[in-house]
This record gives structure tokens, C-alpha cells and sequence, in this order.
């Protein structure tokens, strides 16, 4: 076994943890629309992550009191005995297979989007509402709003009551314990920073004891109420940025832990909180696009944002002898998170992502299986979703209604033919072989992997490697001893040669043949050119190899206008950028539709650095023709106006691509077609969904 610290357990209060792996608590958005009650879909999910070897899950809070509680509609409740039995059937497909299971509960506070329910906000003063989400464009309206409510005296007693009546409800469902949110800018950390909390009452902030005095008491009161045992993991911010000299810092933090271990706290997840950064919370992002400049103090960013909180915990180490539970994309790097526990700056890793994209990781780290774990790429799809469920590009079953990982055995057993090796046609194969079919794959590329390997040259391997996707699909579908045929284009007469029972047409959409005039102008460089130059490139190197190549030459001028505002055309912007080509990007897409299939993080973030980085982004476009020179267009204003440049790459969207299916159709008993040949707007997360669900009904 490798990993012997991270799988060895830990006792935290009065739990011990068959291992370290901790399943952080998570928005599924599973509960959504049950009238306050735990799901069958949220049981699943759950089930899951249990089932997969972790040595604690911790289940995504529900309100504890009325609506303002939460930050969204519509999710589950604990404010009534009645939704006590159907968490305590949540809380038994956890236990079952000897995970053990905590409660969050925290209180939104200012988190709460009042623009949904036309309810102000709480929170310790009546400071704006703002959110994480404000900056973004398009999401601005979340900060408008009346201020917060500032909460009376009385009505904090109700909410500490509230607190510590969850608590039992949650011990009487069978939960273990608790992990109480007292961090980022929820209710209980406004009270904790000078930066939200302006009281000057017992609640205020002339002293440390008054700045917690709300924390301590709900610690207080669960622990008298429901006694030692019952185990409390108090998250926190270690130290706050971007709240000029109000944030917290590492110095308070280590005085305020005195007082919640005093109070009964059993262990310390710290955090780095830094106001409308949600990277805070996705270490990694501190390094895309590029390494930030002035990142947040009290870090470890010696390895690319992995394990970054384990400084703030090591300092925690110092003043309490309680253990620490630290996140930090710790899936991607787990030799760094075995060196900080044997060095006892971290107790426990919460790992979230890696369990959205394999619920199975803990087991298979015990079994020695590292190379089958379904990789988590950092992409952002779980954090997509707005109030939809929960998904995962790589694991179809997140988010899902059926049970996790289970493949029922088909018969009769088929012939099954897949055509076209990207994402759709990998996964597809990998699910047929699984449910026991003779299952053979042609790619008409000589490698596999399809249009991901032109991604990876454009994205690099950091923070986003897709050339991980591609290893675990060939490792998977050579366990599976499913046949790769390359450099083979699939057609009529090879279908009635081989006469497969199913043919699975996963050919990927078709790039467009749109043009407006001049596109035939040498100044034009067409993703078909690109693609062609790449394919024959890919043959005979590798895509991180041609990645630092383009470092050096590339057939594209100094000055490039990109015609586009998708995300194909929003990430090649950001290429050509690191790439030293001035860029100008001129597209038809408004605000609202502008970086479409982007993570919302990812496009706020990118939009600010073109305007770092002098690019111009016209948006609102109509564009009329190319000439040998540039671009003419009419801009939103009706104004026609041309930009200059020594090369065009235009990007237009993709098309549907149903040529082969049609000439195949009558050819064998089945024939079906998945991904992006018949959606051709769809992502990697998208076409790995459809192919599953196709695939497990074959």
C-alpha cells in the first residue's frame, strides 16, 4: 500500500475514521423541489461516496431555520422533527458501509439570494449584499438589493437555538456529528470579521470573545446538549484578503481557535477566504490563466495550489491539539498530501472533486489501483450547474437517478461496433465492455481521443490536463480488452464485412463550411487548416510536445483577430495571448451568450485578463467581409468599422455531423448515434453523459 498515512485512521472527538479521506460537504442541488425532504437521488450520491471506501462523508446542509437560512430555494430541512426519518435513511446508506457521516450546517446569512425569495438577507450588520457571484457581468444583479438585515439580540438567541436543534435533530437521524460553517462571508463568520461586523454590543468587535460569541455558544450548546462524543469539525476562515486591514489574519485566527477549542470544537478546517475570488475556494485557480500577482499570504504554492491551506493548518498545529482537516485539490498530488501529514501539518484531506469524478478513489488507492481512477481535470462542469444537479465529465453517474457503477450484464452479449474514438465514442466503448459486450472501436485518426487532443494543445496541462482523460480511457478500455483499430474511416462496406450487432456512431459534429466574403484571403486561417496541420502533427508527436513547439513558431502573424465568442474562441484568444500575438476578438455574441460553455469562473477571470493583456473584445458584432487586410463589421452601434491584421481565425459553430448514420442506418440490427454528431454544441461533459446512458441501454 502506498499511501499508508492517508489510509491509516484518525480519531477526530469521538470518531475514528477508518481512513483520511474526507468527502467535504458539496451543493448537489439532488434535494431541490422535495418539500424539504432528503431525496432518493441525494441517497444515492451519498451511498455512493460511502460505498467508495472514504472514512467520513459530510452531507450538504439543509436549513436549519426559515428560508433566509439557505442560500437557494427549494433545498432540504432540518427546522422539524418530521424530516427526521428520512435523514436517518440517508445517514444508514452512509453507515452501511462503515463511512462515517456528519451533518453541515451553517446559515447563508448574506448568501442568500434575496432576488429569488424577496427576502432580505441577515447577517451581523447592514452591509450590502454581496456575494462571491457579483462580479461577474451578467450576475451583478445578485448584489442589488436592500442591505442586510442586521440581526437584533433576540433574534441571534433564535438562530443559536436553531443551531443547536438541528444538531439534535441530526443526532436523533444518527449523524455522527457535525461540520459547523462559521467560513467564507456566510452568517457566523460575519461576526467573526471586523470587515462585516460594525456592532458594538456583546456581539461585536471590540474583543475576540465578543467577535465569537455566536460560534462559541452554538459549540456550547450542542456539546452540552448532546455530549462530547458527538463530534464537531468547525470550518473557518484562516485568514481573509481583499478586505483591506478588516480581514482576518493568521494571528487572530490562531487566538480565536483558543477560543472555540475551549469551547468544545473537535477539529479545524481553515481556509484562505478572499472576497470575489471564488478561486480561494479551487486553489489551482490561483495559477490560470497565469500565476496571479498578488497572491493571497499564508500559502503553499509550491505546488501549483495543491494542499495550498497546509501552511494556515500547520500554523493551527501550534496552538491546539485538536487535528486539522485540509482541502486543496489534494486528488491531483496525493504524495504532497502523504509528506504534510507525516510532517503533522494536516490530519485529514478533504477531497470533493476527485470524488465527483471517482466515487471509487479511496478504494482503489487501497488496492493499489491508482492508474483506474477516473481523473478529475479541474475543468469547473460540477460548479455549472446554477440550480440544475450536479454533474461531472468524466463520471456520468454524478448527479444521476440510478445507482452508481453498476453495469447489468446484457443479454444476449453483442458485437458492438463503436465509430470514432473522441469522448462520446471512448465512453461508450468503455460502458458496452462493462456490461460484457464484444466491443472493437475505430478511430479514422491514427491515435485516439479525437478533437481532445486539439484541445490539448490549445490548453496545455495545467490546470486542465485532458491528455488524463485519454490515458484512463486507453487503460480502462485495454483492461476491458476492447479492440482499438486506428487510421480506419468506417464505412458501409466494412459494416456488412464485420456484420456488428450495434454500431455506435460517436464521429464527433462537423465544423462548419460558413464563410462571409474574403474568406478565401490568405490572411485567413480556417480551424480546418488548423485541424489538418494538427492531425498529421499528432501522428507522429505528442500534444504537450506541440504545445511548447507553438511556444516557438506557429503559422498564424503577430496580430490575429478571432472571429468568435464561443468558448472554442475564448480559449484560443487565451492561447494566442500566451503566445505574444496581439489579439483582437470580434464576435456576434452579446454578454449574456459571450464565453458560452465556459465555467462562469473561468469567464469572469479570462474577460479580466484580455483587458489586462490589451485585448480588444467587440461584442454585438455582424460581420461583413474579409479583406486582404482585416476585418469589416457593423458594430452594435450600426457603425461599419475594419480592424487590421496580419491573420483571421474565424470560429463558427459547429455543425451536426450525420452523413455516415444516414448511409449506415439500414446496415446492421442497430444503430445509434451519440455525442456531438447529433448535438454539436455539446461539451466533453455532455457527450460523456449521452454515451453512457446509450451505451447502458445496449
Amino acid at each position: 500500500m502506498k499511501y499508508k498515512k492517508i489510509l491509516s485512521p484518525v480519531k477526530i472527538g469521538g470518531l475514528t475514521f477508518k481512513n483520511r479521506l474526507y468527502k467535504p460537504p458539496s451543493g448537489t442541488k439532488l434535494f431541490n423541489n422535495t418539500d424539504g425532504y432528503v431525496s432518493e437521488e441525494g441517497k444515492l450520491i451519498y451511498e455512493a461516496w460511502a460505498k467508495g471506501g472514504a472514512g467520513c462523508v459530510v452531507v450538504e446542509s439543509p436549513a436549519i431555520g426559515d428560508e433566509t437560512s439557505i442560500d437557494i430555494p427549494n433545498k432540504y430541512l432540518i427546522n422539524d422533527d418530521k424530516f427526521i426519518p428520512g435523514l436517518a435513511e440517508l445517514v444508514d446508506v452512509i453507515h452501511k458501509h462503515d463511512c462515517c457521516a456528519l451533518l453541515q450546517l451553517y446559515h447563508a446569512g448574506q448568501w442568500h439570494l434575496g432576488m429569488l425569495s424577496k427576502l432580505t438577507p441577515v447577517s451581523s450588520s447592514p452591509h450590502p449584499q454581496i456575494s462571491e457571484l457579483a462580479p461577474v457581468p451578467d450576475l451583478r444583479v445578485l448584489a442589488d438589493g436592500p442591505p442586510c438585515h442586521a440581526l437584533t439580540i433576540d433574534e441571534i438567541h433564535v438562530i443559536e437555538n436553531q443551531f443547536i436543534d438541528a444538531a439534535e435533530r441530526a443526532a436523533k437521524a444518527g449523524f455522527d456529528g457535525l461540520e459547523l460553517g462559521a467560513g467564507a462571508n456566510h452568517l457566523l463568520a460575519s461576526f467573526a470579521s471586523r470587515y462585516w461586523n460594525s456592532r458594538t454590543d456583546e456581539y461585536g468587535c471590540d474583543s475576540y470573545e465578543n467577535r465569537v460569541r455566536i460560534i462559541v455558544n452554538i459549540i456550547k450548546g450542542i456539546k452540552e446538549r448532546l455530549g462530547d462524543d458527538f463530534t464537531i469539525v468547525l470550518t473557518i476562515n484562516g485568514a481573509e484578503y481583499n478586505m483591506g486591514d478588516k480581514g482576518i489574519t493568521l494571528d487572530e485566527t490562531l487566538e480565536l481557535v483558543k477560543l472555540y477549542e475551549a469551547a468544545g470544537a473537535d477539529a479545524f478546517q481553515p481556509r484562505v477566504y478572499e472576497l470575489f475570488n471564488r478561486a480561494s475556494y479551487w486553489t489551482e485557480q490561483f495559477f490560470y490563466p497565469e500565476k496571479g500577482k498578488n497572491l493571497p499570504g499564508n500559502m503553499d504554492y509550491s505546488h501549483k495550489g495543491v494542499g495550498a491551506f497546509s501552511e494556515i493548518a500547520g500554523e493551527l498545529k501550534k496552538v491546539t491539539s485538536k487535528p486539522t482537516v485540509t482541502p486543496g485539490k489534494w486528488d491531483s498530488d496525493f504524495d504532497f498530501a502523504e509528506e504534510v501529514i507525516n510532517e503533522g501539518k494536516v490530519d485529514v484531506i478533504a477531497v470533493c472533486r476527485g470524488l465527483f469524478a471517482d466515487n471509487e478513489l479511496p478504494k482503489k488507492m487501497i488496492e493499489d489501483r491508482m492508474e483506474d481512477i477516473a481523473p478529475c481535470t479541474a475543468c469547473l462542469s460540477c460548479l455549472t450547474g446554477g440550480m440544475l444537479p450536479i454533474r461531472c465529465r468524466i463520471n456520468a453517474f454524478t448527479g444521476g437517478k440510478r445507482p452508481y457503477n453498476e453495469f447489468p450484464q446484457a443479454e444476449p452479449k453483442k458485437k458492438v461496433m463503436v465509430v470514432g474514438a473522441g469522448p462520446a465514442g471512448l465512453e461508450a466503448a468503455r460502458v458496452c465492455a462493462l456490461k460484457g459486450h464484444d466491443v472493437t472501436i475505430y478511430s479514422k485518426e491514427g491515435f485516439i481521443g479525437g478533437l481532445m487532443n486539439m484541445a490539448s494543445v490549445v490548453k496545455g496541462d495545467f490546470p486542465e490536463d485532458i491528455q488524463k482523460i485519454i490515458a484512463y480511457f486507453r487503460i480502462q478500455l485495454d483492461k476491458l480488452n476492447v479492440k482499438i483499430v486506428k487510421g480506419k474511416e468506417v464505412d458501409a462496406k466494412l459494416i456488412e464485412k464485420e456484420k456488428p450487432d450495434t454500431v455506435i456512431v460517436a464521429t464527433g459534429a462537423q465544423m462548419s463550411d460558413e464563410k462571409i466574403p474574403g474568406s478565401d484571403n490568405k490572411i485567413v486561417v480556417s480551424d480546418k487548416f488548423l485541424k489538418k496541420g494538427l492531425d498529421l502533427a499528432l501522428k507522429v508527436t505528442k500534444p504537450e510536445t506541440l504545445y511548447k513547439a507553438t511556444e516557438k513558431w506557429m503559422p498564424i502573424g503577430k496580430s490575429v483577430i478571432v472571429m468568435g465568442g464561443d468558448v472554442k474562441a475564448i480559449q484560443l484568444t487565451e492561447f494566442l495571448i500566451k503566445r505574444d500575438r496581439k489579439v483582437t476578438l470580434v464576435c456576434e455574441e452579446d454578454d449574456m451568450k459571450f464565453g458560452e460553455g465556459l465555467a462562469r469562473l473561468n469567464n469572469f477571470k479570462l474577460t479580466k485578463w484580455f483587458i489586462d493583456n490589451g485585448v480588444e473584445v467587440i461584442k454585438n458584432a455582424k460581420f461583413k467581409e474579409i479583406t486582404k487586410t482585416g476585418l469589416v463589421f457593423t458594430t452594435k452601434e450600426g457603425e461599419e468599422r475594419t480592424v487590421e491584421a496580419d491573420s483571421i481565425l474565424p470560429i463558427y459553430p459547429l455543425k451536426k455531423n450525420e452523413s455516415l448514420y444516414e448511409a449506415i442506418k439500414d446496415k446492421a440490427p442497430e444503430v445509434v448515434m451519440v455525442g456531438a454528431c447529433k448535438n454539436p454544441n455539446s461539451l466533453i461533459v455532455d457527450v460523456v453523459e449521452d454515451s453512457c446512458e446509450v451505451a447502458l441501454s445496449i
